[in-house]
Parts: structure tokens; sequence; C-alpha cells
């Protein structure tokens, strides 16, 4: 942060303020580059204000010296119309890639709508103070001519640097105080650029500076002539943001984009922790989990297949004569013998009573076969 002491605060207009501030005697020494931009702040009671962003209006030449063109609308503004000599102004920057390169933009056109006007002229002031061979040439759209904020320091650029020709653009009104510049009635239109430019477009940095809707109505008719947009830088001028639209962001605007990423992801993460350690283990599972429990049995499945497994394989053909037969082999307590062949003899009915037939239990050792013998009474027999 620089310190600066205002050194003139005084109208150029009665809605245009032009401030000057010095470097305090106890602070470093502030460099920029022509067409960038501060943030200022100063104290009201003794408390410090919000800072605000302002286009530097001089030539960085001139050192230790910072000027700006502001708009007076708004509490802020008309609070800093009431600052005086002396009171000190804390300074930050500076900021902004809306600048001139007196290397690779030989040959310029400026745009400017409004208080835009004010990183213009510390273009022009900068290439007349180092005696630059540089094509400038500036179009400049106000709506009367008592809203042109520099028309004397514009007047004298004019005479000094022979490479500077200005044009004014008066949406309404009379324009007879503008008689020894180059006047235009109406608004900026595609017509005014191509008088201007002697309708080559071609080879020319494009600088444009001024509310949106001018800013954007702007660019339209020069990538309409088939400009690169390489070659159109542009800024929207808004004392309250000072809303950058070149390519290249700087500070405060990406510290503020970066600060607010980060307070949300920080949030996020927050929110999610808290949310897992509220939550159950078995409310949520990893993916591996459920991709293995996809592919794979749960316990009780598995208890199932080793019960079925385990079971005792039976003949599919005759179930039941096996399971009679392993009944059949089982020992018998009364019986010193398991291999034992019970034998059921034939009988033939006859008219008379047929007594119970008996049974003859014998244990062969060779198959044979048996010897029937018929008694006088009809009775048969077999050994």
């Amino acid at each position: 942060m620089y310190k600066y002491v205002v050194s003139y605060n005084q109208k150029l207009t009665d809605s245009t303020l032009l401030l000057k501030l010095k470097k305090s005697s106890n602070s470093k020494s502030f460099s920029f580059l022509p067409g960038q931009y501060v943030a200022v702040s100063f104290k009201r009671k003794g408390r410090p204000t919000p800072a605000r962003c302002f286009s530097i209006a001089n030539s960085p030449t001139k050192k230790d010296t910072l000027q700006f063109s502001i708009r007076i609308k708004g509490r802020y503004t008309h609070r800093m119309s009431e600052l005086t000599v002396g009171d000190e102004v804390s300074v930050r920057g500076p900021f902004g890639s809306f600048v001139f390169d007196e290397n690779r933009d030989k040959d310029v056109v400026l745009i400017a709508g409004g208080m835009g006007i004010a990183p213009l002229i510390s273009i022009v002031h900068y290439a007349t103070n180092i005696g630059l061979s540089n094509k400038i040439s500036l179009i400049y759209g106000v709506k009367s001519q008592d809203d042109v904020p520099f028309v004397e320091q514009l007047t004298d650029l004019m005479k000094s640097n022979q490479n500077f020709k200005p044009t004014f653009v008066i949406s309404s009104g009379p324009t007879d105080k503008l008689t020894s510049l180059y006047v235009e009635s109406g608004r900026i239109t595609p017509e005014i650029i191509q008088r201007v430019t002697n309708n080559e477009y071609n080879g020319k940095k494009y600088f444009i500076c001024g509310p949106p809707a001018f800013m954007n109505a702007m660019t339209r008719i020069l990538l309409d002539k088939n400009i690169p947009a390489d070659y159109i830088m542009t800024e929207a001028f808004s004392q309250g943001s000072n809303r950058q639209t070149g390519k290249l962001l700087s500070w405060p605007n990406n510290i503020y984009a970066l600060g607010a990423v980060g307070v949300v992801l920080a949030s996020l993460g927050i929110t999610i922790k808290d949310l897992l350690d509220t939550l159950p283990k078995s409310a949520y599972s990893t993916s591996s989990s459920l991709v293995d429990s996809k592919y794979s049995t749960n316990s009780r499945q598995a208890e199932l297949d080793k019960l079925v497994n385990n079971m005792p394989l039976l003949d599919n053909k005759a179930p039941a004569t096996d399971a009679a037969n392993n009944k059949t082999q089982q020992p018998n307590a009364n019986n010193t013998s398991t291999n034992n062949t019970v034998v059921t003899p034939q009988s033939t009915p006859v008219t008379t009573p047929t007594p119970t037939p008996t049974t003859t239990t014998t244990t062969p050792t060779t198959p044979t076969t048996p010897k029937c013998t018929t008694t006088q009474s009809g009775i048969t027999t077999c050994i």
C-alpha cells in the first residue's frame, strides 16, 4: 500500500472531478504502465473507507504523481469531491492488462465513451512526453460538449504531438466550444470509424474503454470489419468495480474469484465429512465391496451349498430298492449269522384243510436245486 496526499481537487465540469495526488514523503515510489488502474481509499471521520478502483489519467513519466478523472455520482464519489489539499489517501496497485506497448502498438485507435477517456489520455500523455513516433487516433464520444473533461489538455497534446489526432463525437447540443478540434455530431458509427482510419483497418491495434453497452457496440463494428479479436483490447470503465474485460484478469478480480472458489470447496468438504460421520457405516459401502457382492454368494448361500454337497448320493433309478437293501443288510440281534436266506415253499390248494406250512431255514453253502416230495395226503415238501 502506498501513501499519497491530495494536491489538487477541482471540478472539470458540473459532473466531473479532477483529483491529483502526490506521493507522501515517507512512502515508497510508485510505478505503473499507461492504461492501468489503482484502488483508492481515504479516511472519513477517522475511519478508512472501502477501496474503489480508478484508472490513472496521467503519464507514467510523471513520477510520484497520480491524476484521476472521476464522475461525481453516488455517495462515495461525492465524499471524494470533499477531500481537501493535504488529506491522506491510500493507494494499492497498479492493476490491469489494458496497457499500451510502444514496441508492439505502432498504430493505435483509441475509442472512448464518457469517463472511459481516463486510461486512454494516459496513453496519449505518455507517447507525447517521451516523443514516440507511434500513430495515435482518438475517437471520443460524449453527450454534450460540456461533458468533455480534458478539452484544454487534448488541445495541447494535439499541438505538441503531430502523430496524435483526436475526433470528438457529440451526441446532442452545440459544438461551438470545440471549434479548434475535429467534431462529429451524433453517435460513433461505422462511417466515422471508417473516416478516422481512412478505411484501412488492418495492422492497427484498437483500445476501447467506456460503459459496457458502448464497448460491446464498438467491438461489434470492428469485428464486422474482420478485425481479429486479438487486435481489440477492451476494458469496461466503472468506478464501482472497474470490471475489466481484457484478456488477462488481475488483482483484485482474480483474488476475489480464487477466494470465493476456495470458500466454496472448503464448505463442501466440511459438509460431506459431517454427513459421512453422522450416517451409520452400513448406510454406505465402498465401490470395491459393491463390485465384490455382485459377483460372489452371501454367507447364507454358502451354508446351503455346503449342506447340499454333504448329502449322500442316491441312485435315481431305484431309490426304494436301495433303501430296502440297506435295511436288509443291517445285522440282526437274534442271529449270529448275517448271511441267512429265507425260502418260502409254495403250497397247492386241495379240498381238505390246509395246515399251516412250516418254514425251514437253511444256510446253504452252495446253491443247489431243491428236491420236492409229495405225501399221500397232498403235502409237498422241498429239500
